[in-house]
């Protein structure tokens, strides 16, 4: 019986199947966003959008937690076992996520809406970072001298579908935060 697709022949997970499961996730985080962005725009005047803001409304914290707390194990994931070194952006953009995620949790186990305020901050921080990131990568002359000669910025660990990179994809995910806690105060 062969190998596993998914698992390596040390049995540890394919860095292959992991980068491409990475991005189907952010393409699902688009698709979040997208419907987010139909409710929002539809408001009041259609059922089915009212029915997604609602759902949004009731659950924002829960869903914060998931969209950071899969964006902090995939980072962790590809520094720890794929042993790809992050750069001084990617640390900037894993202090917003990781605090977003710390924070949502918080949030959802004492049932609180008053984190709010302090994780769309963090979002829309780290989309800042990592929008700057991303351009780095395709334009790398845009390089400041934030980055270090050892771990440039504009190294590409991969790219999946023509655009995701791990820089895109928690930017993707700080969107859909962002847009989730816009959804849960426009509902």
């Amino acid at each position: 019986m062969g190998q596993s697709h998914v698992l390596g022949q040390n049995g540890c997970m394919n860095t292959q199947a992991v980068q491409m499961f990475s991005a189907l996730l952010a393409v699902a985080a688009i698709g979040w966003s997208l419907l987010l962005v139909w409710a929002l725009s539809v408001g009041s005047r259609g059922e089915t959008g009212r029915a997604v803001l609602q759902v949004a409304r009731d659950n924002a914290m829960r869903f914060v937690l998931l969209l950071a707390g899969v964006s902090m194990l995939g980072s962790l994931y590809f520094s720890e076992i794929a042993h790809y070194a992050p750069c001084k952006l990617c640390w900037y953009q894993r202090v917003c996520m990781y605090s977003v995620a710390i924070i949502s949790l918080v949030a959802v186990i004492r049932r609180e809406r008053s984190a709010a305020p302090y994780v769309m901050t963090l979002s829309l921080l780290g989309l800042v970072v990592s929008t700057y990131h991303y351009l780095v990568e395709w334009f790398p002359q845009l390089e400041s001298r934030v980055c270090s000669v050892d771990v440039p910025c504009t190294t590409v660990w991969f790219r999946k579908l023509g655009f995701l990179t791990m820089p895109s994809m928690a930017g993707i995910a700080f969107i859909a935060i962002a847009l989730t806690l816009v959804a849960e105060r426009k509902s």
